[in-house]
């Protein structure tokens, strides 16, 4: 039987954030503060990963500065797993960029048993801008990229195990995708592993071709509580992660009733069975 969850109505999650606020006073704040900073900005990533495809792998983005701010030099550099090497230099702006994995590799003195996309899997992109002597590195002008597999929609389908340790919530489930789109993916079964009377009710997820990150709508899993007599059962996938070498999914799910919120989002991360 699951633990009791403190539930906080709507109002009270409304007054905690007009109450509690925070800004962070960077450094990027303190130098854009003294007028010699110019942070330039990244968009239109795609994809926003690489594949195992070594030779035909590639992302896209660009690149531009803040309208009528000009800079002294521009450069964009990678690292991955420590190292660093300046990728390529920056002459105008806006600017396309087009990176195939194999050039950064080179450039990075990486081959590709250096590239495991298990644990060692991700590079970073910075934009470095100098401008009146000093030169800056924005988050603004930064992006991460994993390497992973190409999709495949068989290993985003069939029998799965989920465990939430922080929800105290286990048990096997279904994932069954849109017949139309393979990127949009029905789960059952999660209100029965809780407690509740199995029915056909189902968590949606819709996974980017671009990304592979995971979001979804709020869905309705139930009548009530599988384990408590609060109306209407709900959840919402907030953000997530499609492991597409292996068909995991690793996600934060905000869950609810009608009468309000348990907090979360809660941690889940859904494996296949084999």
């Amino acid at each position: 039987m699951k633990k009791i969850k403190y539930l906080f109505s709507s109002f009270i999650l409304l007054s905690l954030l007009f109450l509690v606020t925070s800004c962070e006073n960077t450094n990027e704040i303190l130098v854009k503060e003294r007028g010699v900073a110019v942070v330039p900005g990244i968009s239109n990533l795609e994809p926003a990963f690489y594949t195992t495809d070594y030779e035909n792998s590639y992302i896209e983005f660009d690149v531009d500065l803040p309208e009528g701010e000009t800079v002294d030099n521009a450069e964009l550099y990678a690292t991955f797993n420590g190292k660093t090497a300046l990728i390529q230099p920056l002459t105008s702006f806006p600017a396309h960029i087009s990176l195939k994995i194999e050039d950064v590799m080179n450039k990075l003195g990486l081959t590709e048993n250096d590239v495991d996309v298990v644990d060692n899997n991700l590079f970073d992109f910075n934009i470095r801008t100098t401008s009146d002597g000093v030169t800056t590195t924005s988050k603004a002008g930064a992006i991460r990229i994993l390497v992973t597999c190409e999709f495949d929609p068989a290993l985003a389908v069939g029998s799965y195990h989920f465990v939430s340790n922080d929800w105290e919530a286990e048990g096997d489930v279904t994932f069954t995708a849109d017949p139309d789109d393979p990127y949009k993916i029905f789960v059952t079964g999660i209100y029965a592993a809780e407690g509740g009377a199995p029915n056909d009710l189902a968590m949606e997820l819709n996974i980017s071709p671009t990304s592979f990150e995971v979001t979804g709508p709020k869905s309705r899993l139930g009548d009530k509580a599988p384990w408590g007599e609060y109306t209407n059962y709900y959840y919402e996938p907030t953000s997530g992660l499609f492991k597409s070498c292996d068909g995991t999914f690793e996600m934060k799910i905000a869950i609810t009733v009608d009468q309000g919120s348990f907090g979360g989002p809660w941690t889940f991360k859904f494996t296949r069975n084999e």
